[in-house]
């Protein structure tokens, strides 16, 4: 294997989108991937869930990447051309006593910046949604929410990395890595992946 500035192991959605970052540097990348393409380890089981953020824990990096990522999604659907929706989310409550809990949530959500959330009384709720259970005490409304295809997203992420210089190696699993400075090898080398 060549010699390169940064090498990402793993091609799902996290890596591919760090690839894709910094391929917009002068640096020479590569993507180390297991599997025989991008998206065939956790990334292709997701939700698809864009998340709004109110349910990360205020103060906290997570909390910060997930109201960012968020508020960036659309710009880069359009980019890169893969399809997303802002559909919003609704957390349903169906317990008076379980509303404390959709306060906490809202009260996150607002520490952490996310735009328009709002507590629903069930009225507004069927409004909106008339098939919601006549059961419902009240909903946390995130208009922010959305939902993304995790393939692809994955898919123009990796594909964009790529046209930038990125390099992927397929069916390339890493087993050990061993610091020889200045630089780290992988111990034992694997074998050479398909590009």
């Amino acid at each position: 294997m060549k010699d390169y500035d940064v090498i990402i192991i793993g091609a799902g959605v996290s890596g591919c989108a760090i690839a894709r970052e910094l391929a917009k540097g002068k640096l020479r990348i590569a993507v180390l991937e297991a599997k025989s393409d991008v998206c065939e380890g956790t990334s292709k089981a997701n939700s698809g869930i864009v998340h709004a953020g109110y349910d990360a824990v205020p103060g906290t990096l997570k909390a910060q990447l997930n109201v960012r990522g968020n508020e960036m999604m659309e710009e880069l659907s359009k980019k890169l051309d893969f399809p997303f929706r802002r559909n919003g989310s609704l957390v349903l409550c169906f317990e008076e006593d379980a509303m404390s809990g959709l306060e906490e949530l809202y009260q996150r959500g607002m520490e952490n910046g996310v735009k328009e959330l709002k507590l629903l009384s069930p009225e507004e709720v069927w409004a909106m949604e008339p098939a919601v259970s006549r059961d419902i005490v009240g909903a946390l409304y995130a208009p922010t929410g959305g939902i993304v295809c995790p393939f692809g997203l994955n898919i123009a992420l990796a594909e964009n990395a790529a046209e930038n210089g990125v390099e992927f190696y397929r069916d390339h699993k890493v087993t050990a890595i061993v610091e020889q400075r200045p630089v780290w090898t992988e111990n034992p080398p694997a074998k050479e992946g398909r590009m």
